[in-house]
């Protein structure tokens, strides 16, 4: 019986583990996990720059 519960636990675990390390990666690229105040506070110190991009970008488009 405990052999049945131990494989049921580590599949469990390892399923899960794999679940948490596949979702995290793309939570680190959009600011959580950081302690970067901008991000925090709403994300106003990094908008500003991306907005900037876009903008030069869609010059050089239109050029």
């Amino acid at each position: 019986m405990k052999k049945h519960l131990f494989i049921i636990i580590t599949i469990v675990l390892g399923f899960s583990t794999f679940l948490i390390g596949y979702s995290l990666p793309p939570f680190l690229e959009v600011g959580f996990g950081d302690n970067d105040t901008a991000a925090i506070d709403g994300g106003t110190g990094g908008d500003a720059e991306l907005l900037k991009q876009y903008e030069d970008l869609y010059k050089e488009i239109e050029e």
